[in-house]
Protein backbone atom coordinates (compact mmCIF):
# COMPACT_ATOMS: atom_id res chain seq x y z
CA UNK A 1 0.00 0.00 0.00
CA UNK A 2 1.40 3.14 -1.06
CA UNK A 3 1.55 6.64 0.67
CA UNK A 4 1.54 10.34 -0.47
CA UNK A 5 4.84 10.82 1.52
CA UNK A 6 6.73 8.06 -0.42
CA UNK A 7 5.49 9.02 -3.65
CA UNK A 8 6.08 12.70 -3.51
CA UNK A 9 9.80 11.95 -1.98
CA UNK A 10 10.91 9.85 -4.39
CA UNK A 11 9.34 12.34 -7.11
CA UNK A 12 11.15 15.21 -5.35
CA UNK A 13 14.49 13.29 -5.25
CA UNK A 14 13.92 12.29 -9.37
CA UNK A 15 13.70 15.62 -10.40
CA UNK A 16 15.98 17.29 -8.37
CA UNK A 17 18.94 14.74 -9.80
CA UNK A 18 18.30 15.75 -13.30
CA UNK A 19 16.52 19.12 -12.57
CA UNK A 20 17.14 21.65 -15.29
CA UNK A 21 16.03 18.60 -17.80
CA UNK A 22 13.21 18.14 -15.81
CA UNK A 23 12.05 21.46 -15.71
CA UNK A 24 12.26 21.66 -19.32
CA UNK A 25 9.90 18.30 -20.01
CA UNK A 26 7.46 19.55 -17.12
CA UNK A 27 7.28 23.13 -19.29
CA UNK A 28 6.45 21.10 -22.40
CA UNK A 29 3.74 19.13 -20.99
CA UNK A 30 2.00 22.09 -18.93
CA UNK A 31 1.82 23.89 -22.83
CA UNK A 32 0.99 20.63 -24.29
CA UNK A 33 -2.09 20.00 -21.86
CA UNK A 34 -2.76 23.82 -21.63
CA UNK A 35 -3.08 23.70 -25.34
CA UNK A 36 -5.36 21.02 -25.23
CA UNK A 37 -7.43 22.23 -22.94
CA UNK A 38 -8.04 25.61 -24.05
CA UNK A 39 -11.32 27.23 -23.87
CA UNK A 40 -12.92 24.46 -21.14
CA UNK A 41 -12.40 26.67 -17.80
CA UNK A 42 -13.98 25.09 -14.83
CA UNK A 43 -15.67 28.36 -13.72
CA UNK A 44 -17.13 29.14 -16.96
CA UNK A 45 -20.98 27.84 -15.63
CA UNK A 46 -20.47 30.07 -12.33
CA UNK A 47 -18.69 33.42 -14.02
CA UNK A 48 -22.09 32.93 -16.46
CA UNK A 49 -23.96 32.91 -13.79
CA UNK A 50 -22.96 35.86 -12.51
CA UNK A 51 -23.11 37.77 -15.86
CA UNK A 52 -26.83 36.32 -15.82
CA UNK A 53 -27.20 37.62 -12.71
CA UNK A 54 -25.56 41.49 -12.60
CA UNK A 55 -27.44 41.29 -16.75
CA UNK A 56 -30.58 41.06 -14.86
CA UNK A 57 -29.93 44.04 -12.63
CA UNK A 58 -28.14 46.07 -15.41
CA UNK A 59 -31.58 45.46 -17.83
CA UNK A 60 -34.01 46.39 -14.53
CA UNK A 61 -31.83 49.78 -14.64
CA UNK A 62 -32.49 49.92 -18.65
CA UNK A 63 -36.06 49.29 -18.23
CA UNK A 64 -36.56 52.08 -15.84
CA UNK A 65 -34.51 54.94 -17.65
CA UNK A 66 -35.82 54.05 -20.79
CA UNK A 67 -39.21 54.24 -18.73
CA UNK A 68 -38.58 57.72 -17.44
CA UNK A 69 -37.50 58.95 -20.77
CA UNK A 70 -40.58 57.46 -21.60
CA UNK A 71 -38.87 56.66 -25.67
CA UNK A 72 -39.89 53.35 -27.15
CA UNK A 73 -37.96 51.27 -29.88
CA UNK A 74 -39.99 48.78 -31.84
CA UNK A 75 -37.74 46.68 -34.44
CA UNK A 76 -39.60 44.14 -36.91
CA UNK A 77 -38.46 41.87 -39.89
CA UNK A 78 -40.35 40.94 -42.80
CA UNK A 79 -39.36 39.42 -45.52
CA UNK A 80 -40.12 40.13 -49.42
CA UNK A 81 -39.01 38.71 -52.95
CA UNK A 82 -36.14 36.83 -51.43
CA UNK A 83 -34.88 39.83 -49.09
CA UNK A 84 -35.09 40.65 -45.38
CA UNK A 85 -36.80 43.62 -44.63
CA UNK A 86 -35.81 45.37 -41.12
CA UNK A 87 -37.84 48.10 -39.94
CA UNK A 88 -36.69 50.33 -37.37
CA UNK A 89 -39.29 52.43 -35.69
CA UNK A 90 -38.01 54.91 -32.72
CA UNK A 91 -40.60 57.86 -31.58
CA UNK A 92 -42.06 57.97 -34.70
CA UNK A 93 -39.42 58.19 -36.99
CA UNK A 94 -39.85 55.73 -39.35
CA UNK A 95 -36.52 53.52 -41.12
CA UNK A 96 -36.10 50.39 -43.30
CA UNK A 97 -33.38 48.13 -45.01
CA UNK A 98 -33.18 45.85 -47.20
CA UNK A 99 -31.29 42.69 -46.67
CA UNK A 100 -30.87 39.64 -49.25
CA UNK A 101 -31.73 36.30 -47.56
CA UNK A 102 -29.07 34.73 -49.69
CA UNK A 103 -26.53 36.47 -48.43
CA UNK A 104 -27.15 36.18 -44.65
CA UNK A 105 -27.54 32.34 -44.83
CA UNK A 106 -24.31 32.34 -47.00
CA UNK A 107 -22.59 34.34 -44.66
CA UNK A 108 -24.13 31.97 -41.65
CA UNK A 109 -23.05 28.85 -43.80
CA UNK A 110 -19.36 30.39 -44.33
CA UNK A 111 -19.26 30.79 -40.26
CA UNK A 112 -19.82 27.02 -39.82
CA UNK A 113 -18.11 25.62 -42.31
CA UNK A 114 -15.17 27.80 -40.82
CA UNK A 115 -15.73 26.64 -37.36
CA UNK A 116 -16.37 23.03 -37.93
CA UNK A 117 -12.40 23.06 -40.33
CA UNK A 118 -10.98 25.09 -37.13
CA UNK A 119 -12.51 22.33 -34.71
CA UNK A 120 -11.15 19.34 -37.01
CA UNK A 121 -7.99 21.02 -37.38
CA UNK A 122 -7.37 21.53 -33.19
CA UNK A 123 -8.45 17.41 -33.13
CA UNK A 124 -5.93 16.41 -35.47
CA UNK A 125 -3.20 18.52 -34.29
CA UNK A 126 -3.82 17.47 -30.67
CA UNK A 127 -4.35 13.43 -31.90
CA UNK A 128 -1.30 13.36 -34.00
CA UNK A 129 1.30 15.89 -32.42
CA UNK A 130 0.17 16.76 -28.73
CA UNK A 131 -0.44 13.32 -27.49
CA UNK A 132 2.32 11.37 -28.64
CA UNK A 133 4.32 14.79 -26.91
CA UNK A 134 2.28 14.27 -23.80
CA UNK A 135 3.22 10.74 -23.75
CA UNK A 136 6.91 11.21 -24.39
CA UNK A 137 7.24 13.49 -21.47
CA UNK A 138 5.46 10.81 -19.50
CA UNK A 139 8.00 8.80 -20.29
CA UNK A 140 10.93 10.68 -19.94
CA UNK A 141 10.13 11.17 -15.93
CA UNK A 142 8.96 7.74 -15.63
CA UNK A 143 12.48 6.80 -17.02
CA UNK A 144 14.13 9.35 -14.76
CA UNK A 145 12.93 7.92 -11.79
CA UNK A 146 15.45 5.52 -12.04
CA UNK A 147 18.27 7.16 -14.09
CA UNK A 148 18.96 10.17 -15.48
CA UNK A 149 16.28 10.01 -18.17
CA UNK A 150 17.38 11.86 -21.69
CA UNK A 151 15.48 14.39 -23.47
CA UNK A 152 14.80 12.11 -26.70
CA UNK A 153 12.38 10.75 -24.90
CA UNK A 154 10.08 13.62 -25.34
CA UNK A 155 9.72 12.48 -28.86
CA UNK A 156 9.91 8.83 -28.57
CA UNK A 157 6.42 7.69 -29.70
CA UNK A 158 7.06 9.59 -33.35
CA UNK A 159 9.94 7.04 -33.82
CA UNK A 160 8.05 3.48 -32.06
CA UNK A 161 5.03 2.55 -33.24
CA UNK A 162 3.48 5.83 -33.83
CA UNK A 163 0.04 5.11 -34.78
CA UNK A 164 -0.89 2.56 -32.32
CA UNK A 165 0.09 5.34 -29.68
CA UNK A 166 -1.97 7.98 -31.47
CA UNK A 167 -4.92 5.23 -31.73
CA UNK A 168 -4.24 4.98 -27.70
CA UNK A 169 -3.96 8.07 -26.27
CA UNK A 170 -6.85 8.70 -28.66
CA UNK A 171 -9.32 7.39 -27.63
CA UNK A 172 -8.57 7.26 -24.29
CA UNK A 173 -9.38 11.37 -24.86
CA UNK A 174 -12.48 10.17 -26.54
CA UNK A 175 -13.96 8.02 -24.05
CA UNK A 176 -13.29 10.72 -21.30
CA UNK A 177 -14.85 13.19 -23.60
CA UNK A 178 -18.36 10.94 -24.25
CA UNK A 179 -18.19 10.24 -20.45
CA UNK A 180 -18.08 14.12 -19.56
CA UNK A 181 -20.97 14.47 -21.59
CA UNK A 182 -23.19 12.66 -19.63
CA UNK A 183 -23.04 14.25 -16.25
CA UNK A 184 -19.47 16.33 -14.99
CA UNK A 185 -18.38 13.35 -12.12
CA UNK A 186 -18.31 10.70 -14.74
CA UNK A 187 -15.82 12.36 -16.69
CA UNK A 188 -13.35 13.33 -13.75
CA UNK A 189 -14.22 9.33 -12.75
CA UNK A 190 -12.99 8.28 -15.77
CA UNK A 191 -10.16 10.71 -16.08
CA UNK A 192 -8.97 8.99 -13.68
CA UNK A 193 -9.62 5.65 -14.68
CA UNK A 194 -7.36 6.42 -17.70
CA UNK A 195 -4.71 8.43 -15.91
CA UNK A 196 -1.77 5.94 -16.44
CA UNK A 197 -2.59 5.00 -20.30
CA UNK A 198 0.26 7.52 -20.98
CA UNK A 199 2.57 5.82 -18.77
CA UNK A 200 1.23 2.21 -20.41
CA UNK A 201 1.94 3.11 -23.57
CA UNK A 202 5.23 4.79 -22.75
CA UNK A 203 6.18 1.58 -21.21
CA UNK A 204 4.74 -0.62 -24.36
CA UNK A 205 4.22 0.92 -27.11
CA UNK A 206 3.27 -2.31 -28.94
CA UNK A 207 0.24 -2.77 -26.15
CA UNK A 208 -3.64 -2.10 -27.82
CA UNK A 209 -5.40 0.72 -26.85
CA UNK A 210 -8.13 -1.77 -25.70
CA UNK A 211 -5.47 -3.54 -23.11
CA UNK A 212 -3.85 -0.07 -22.25
CA UNK A 213 -7.38 1.26 -21.40
CA UNK A 214 -8.22 -2.17 -19.50
CA UNK A 215 -4.78 -2.02 -17.41
CA UNK A 216 -5.12 1.59 -16.26
CA UNK A 217 -8.64 0.96 -15.38
CA UNK A 218 -7.24 -2.46 -13.26
CA UNK A 219 -4.32 -0.91 -11.61
CA UNK A 220 -6.72 2.77 -10.46
CA UNK A 221 -9.12 -0.02 -8.89
CA UNK A 222 -9.50 1.40 -5.34
CA UNK A 223 -6.75 3.92 -6.06
CA UNK A 224 -8.99 6.80 -7.63
CA UNK A 225 -9.83 8.83 -4.28
CA UNK A 226 -6.51 7.98 -2.64
CA UNK A 227 -5.05 10.03 -5.86
CA UNK A 228 -7.73 12.42 -6.26
CA UNK A 229 -6.15 13.15 -2.39
CA UNK A 230 -2.64 12.97 -3.67
CA UNK A 231 -3.65 15.80 -6.15
CA UNK A 232 -5.01 18.08 -3.85
CA UNK A 233 -1.74 17.61 -1.65
CA UNK A 234 -0.57 19.95 -3.74
CA UNK A 235 -2.68 22.74 -3.77
CA UNK A 236 -0.18 24.44 -1.36
CA UNK A 237 2.13 25.06 -3.63
CA UNK A 238 -0.32 25.97 -6.10
CA UNK A 239 -1.05 28.96 -3.84
CA UNK A 240 2.56 29.80 -3.66
CA UNK A 241 3.17 29.62 -6.97
CA UNK A 242 0.34 32.23 -7.76
CA UNK A 243 2.13 34.20 -5.40
CA UNK A 244 5.12 34.08 -7.32
CA UNK A 245 3.27 34.81 -10.77
CA UNK A 246 4.03 31.26 -12.08
CA UNK A 247 7.72 31.26 -11.40
CA UNK A 248 7.59 28.82 -8.45
CA UNK A 249 5.17 26.47 -10.34
CA UNK A 250 7.91 26.39 -13.32
CA UNK A 251 10.80 25.62 -11.51
CA UNK A 252 9.59 23.74 -9.11
CA UNK A 253 6.19 22.80 -8.67
CA UNK A 254 5.04 21.19 -12.10
CA UNK A 255 8.74 18.97 -12.26
CA UNK A 256 7.84 17.60 -8.66
CA UNK A 257 4.34 16.95 -9.56
CA UNK A 258 4.99 15.06 -12.94
CA UNK A 259 7.86 13.12 -11.44
CA UNK A 260 5.20 12.03 -8.19
CA UNK A 261 2.68 11.23 -10.69
CA UNK A 262 5.29 8.74 -12.84
CA UNK A 263 6.55 7.16 -9.42
CA UNK A 264 2.62 6.43 -8.64
CA UNK A 265 2.42 4.45 -11.89
CA UNK A 266 5.82 2.48 -11.33
CA UNK A 267 4.26 1.86 -8.04
CA UNK A 268 1.13 0.51 -8.54
CA UNK A 269 2.75 -1.08 -11.76
CA UNK A 270 6.06 -2.78 -10.41
CA UNK A 271 5.23 -2.32 -6.49
CA UNK A 272 8.26 0.09 -5.82
CA UNK A 273 8.38 2.35 -3.04
CA UNK A 274 10.52 5.74 -2.16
Amino acid sequence: MWTRKELKTKGKEAFKRNYWKSVLVALILAFVLGTASAGSGSGGSFGSGAAQRFGIVEEEQKEESSSDEEESITVSVTEDDGNMIVTTTDNGEVTAEQMPTEAILAFAVTMVVVCVFIIAIAILFDAFILNPIEMGCRKFFFKNLDESAQLSNVVYAFDHNYKNIVKGMFMKDLFITLWSLLFFIPGIIKSYQYRLVAYILADNSEMSYKDALAESKALMKGNKWRTFVLDLSFIGWELLSILTCGILSIFYVEPYRCSTDAALYETLKYGKAA
